[in-house]
């Protein structure tokens, strides 16, 4: 799980130790696994498809309507989910719905051509695991624009590059007004 380590450590100052956190966009479960394991979380993953490799639960379902009640988490994680939806508003909605604060991790991508490579290479996982392809590449400040939209509050803001990755990365942690 080495990948985690910098994503994680992106927001980790927004964990609170035994949250309750709902991981929507789960995908092999690695990141959930390592919040349980290092914060004593009781983490929640929901996805679209199932591939889960980790030890926790998975809940297939779709994003845009969890069958959670509002605030039913302390934290929701969305990470690098919003760019493989068709309607990134509904799913950061009821991510704000389910949980008090939500944190955002995406690609930061800038150029014509790098968001087309970017939407190649990551559609890549639809083909092999029925997950939906990467719809759009944003840059961090359209990303910031788009949150512009909801009645949240930008915390933070951090960047990384995941380790032999040809994506730049950012973080944002929003609490809902």
């Amino acid at each position: 799980m080495p990948r985690t380590d910098p994503i994680i450590s992106s927001f980790a100052p927004a964990v609170e130790p035994r949250s309750r956190i709902i991981d929507i966009g789960a995908g092999k479960g690695y990141l959930a696994q390592h919040l349980s394991d290092r914060f004593g979380a009781r983490v929640t993953m929901v996805d679209v498809a199932s591939y889960n490799q980790s030890r926790l639960p998975l809940i297939v379902c779709d994003s845009r309507a969890l069958a959670f009640g509002s605030d039913s988490f302390d934290m929701a994680l969305l990470s690098f989910v919003l760019h493989h939806s068709r309607s990134p508003e509904a799913i950061l909605g009821e991510a704000l719905r389910v949980a008090r604060k939500v944190v955002v991790i995406e690609n930061n991508v800038r150029g014509s051509l790098r968001r087309a490579i970017t939407r190649v290479v990551d559609s890549w996982p639809a083909l092999r695991y029925g997950t939906p392809p990467c719809y759009m590449a944003q840059s961090r400040s359209e990303w910031l624009t788009f949150f512009r939209r909801f009645p949240v509050e930008v915390n933070a803001v951090g960047e990384f590059k995941l380790e032999s990755s040809f994506f730049d990365c950012f973080t944002v942690v929003l609490k809902r007004k």
